[in-house]
């Protein structure tokens, strides 16, 4: 019989820039401020106003009940649960994707917004991140090359969102900050696969990706181990 042990804690030293997860991580940035790292890219929680559809640069936007995903293209007919109007998805060029210094370290800068105004908790469970040559590529995971990120990277790792502390849409309620020294390479178009619900289901309300927008300034890497202030549950199945 497995067991299963739950371990909630601060950011632990699993988790630090560099040193590569042992354990599945819970990222839980249901509380104004946290924020934390997950195989070396930066998660925090952000509420900046006002909201309101149309005021950040949107490049995917997904819509479904209980588990929805999709990624970004102009290619057609969409694979998952994609919105097809060009407005909402389309290519993303890397260029157009602002760089943030931090601890002497250049990282991407990203946006989500989500939007559940039913259970308002909403479980974010995979982000890739790939670089292509071409910006109307379908198929996922298929017909994709290998990801430049990848939240989970061997473990299960998934991250907690609450909707209620920026509600409204159009302004965001979480940054992401990616490593820019994964961005190698001639490609010049982003393609960003989410997948949310599997753990807190989606209540048919839309999540959208943007552009980032020159967000809160976050600790350095190095502070993770001392100031990390989105809880953690790490967990590990073991056999007797």
């Amino acid at each position: 019989m497995r067991k299963l042990i739950l371990l909630t804690c601060v950011l632990l030293l699993s988790t630090a820039p560099g040193i590569p997860s042992a354990i599945a991580v819970v990222l839980d940035l249901t509380t104004e401020g946290s924020w934390g790292t997950i195989n070396e890219a930066i998660f925090q929680q952000f509420d900046g106003n006002p909201t309101g559809t149309g005021n950040i640069d949107s490049f995917i936007r997904i819509q479904a009940s209980g588990v929805q995903q999709g990624y970004n293209s102009d290619g057609r007919p969409v694979q998952y649960n994609e919105d097809t109007s060009t407005q909402w998805n389309h290519s993303l060029l890397l260029s157009d994707i602002p760089i943030v210094t931090n601890g002497g370290i250049d990282y991407r800068e990203f946006l989500l917004d989500i939007n559940q105004n039913g259970q308002n908790i909403l479980s974010l469970d995979k982000v890739e991140v790939y670089l292509e040559a071409t910006s109307n590529i379908l198929g996922h995971p298929s017909n994709f090359g290998t990801p430049v990120y990848d939240l989970d990277a061997g473990e299960d790792n998934w991250i907690k969102l609450n909707y209620l502390l920026n509600a409204g849409s159009g302004q965001g309620d979480m940054l992401v900050y990616i490593p820019d020294s994964v961005f190698t390479g001639l490609n010049e178009y982003v393609y960003l696969y989410s997948r949310f619900g599997d753990n807190f289901a989606a209540d048919d309300g839309f999540e959208e990706w943007a552009y980032g927008v020159d967000g809160p300034i976050i600790p350095e890497p190095a502070t993770v181990l001392l100031l990390g202030l989105g809880t953690l549950v790490l967990l590990r199945t073991r056999r007797p």
